[in-house]
C-alpha cells in the first residue's frame, strides 16, 4: 500500500513539472499588452492605442478569456503570421486556434491561427 501511495505521489510530482499539451483548440478573447496589464491593470478599447504600440515594440503579448484566464502567446515556429496579425488587434476581441501548454502555472498559446471575434 505504501509503495502504492509512493508512487502515485511520484507520478503527481512529475506531472506538476510535464508540460501539459492539447489538441489544437479556439479560444476567444482580448489581446493584451502584458507588461501593461500585469503592472497596470490596463486594458480594453481605452488602451488599445497603447498595447498596439507596446506589443510591435517587443512587449510579450497575451489572451483573457471571457472567464478571465490570461495566456502567453506564442509564434508558432512553422507560421508566425497569425501571431503577428494578433499586434494589430490588441485591445480588440479575438479568436485565436493553437496549442495550450502550462508548466508551473505559466499557461503558454502557441498561436497556429487568427481572426478577429465578430
Amino acid at each position: 500500500m505504501k509503495n502504492g501511495l509512493r508512487i502515485l505521489a511520484a507520478v503527481a510530482m512529475l506531472l506538476a513539472v510535464v508540460p501539459m499539451s492539447h489538441a489544437e483548440e479556439t479560444w476567444s478573447g482580448e489581446v493584451l499588452d502584458l507588461a501593461c496589464f500585469v503592472s497596470q491593470g490596463a486594458q480594453g478599447e481605452g488602451h488599445a492605442g497603447c498595447a498596439k504600440s507596446c506589443v510591435k515594440g517587443g512587449q510579450p503579448m497575451g489572451l483573457m478569456t471571457e472567464d478571465g484566464t490570461v495566456m502567453l502567446l506564442a509564434a508558432d515556429r512553422k507560421d508566425g503570421a497569425p501571431y503577428e496579425a494578433l499586434k494589430d488587434w490588441a485591445g480588440q476581441m479575438v479568436e485565436v486556434n493553437g496549442e495550450l501548454t502550462e508548466r508551473n502555472g505559466v499557461k503558454v498559446l502557441k498561436v497556429t491561427g487568427s481572426k478577429t471575434a465578430g
